[in-house]
């Protein structure tokens, strides 16, 4: 972490996590990874035919074959 980022931890489930956010603002891209779509820079591909979120800020972030699906869905809705 860089000096004067802040790092918030917060126990609770994802998917409980996930009920409470606005769905056209969020989405569950991977188990372990909720995206806020205005974060998202682009979708890079690999050559394993895996795919993976770019944010605005450069992290990198694994997109599961489902969640794939619900990103595009949202993307395209």
């Amino acid at each position: 972490m860089k000096a004067g980022e802040l790092s918030l931890l917060k126990e609770q489930p994802l998917a409980e996590l996930e009920k409470g956010l606005e769905p056209t603002r969020f989405v569950r891209i991977h188990r372990r990874y909720i995206l806020q779509i205005d974060r998202l820079a682009r979708i890079d591909t690999t050559v394993t035919n895996s795919r993976i979120a770019v944010l605005t800020n450069q992290t990198r972030l694994p997109i599961s074959r489902s969640g794939y699906r619900r990103l595009t869905e949202l993307l395209e809705g």
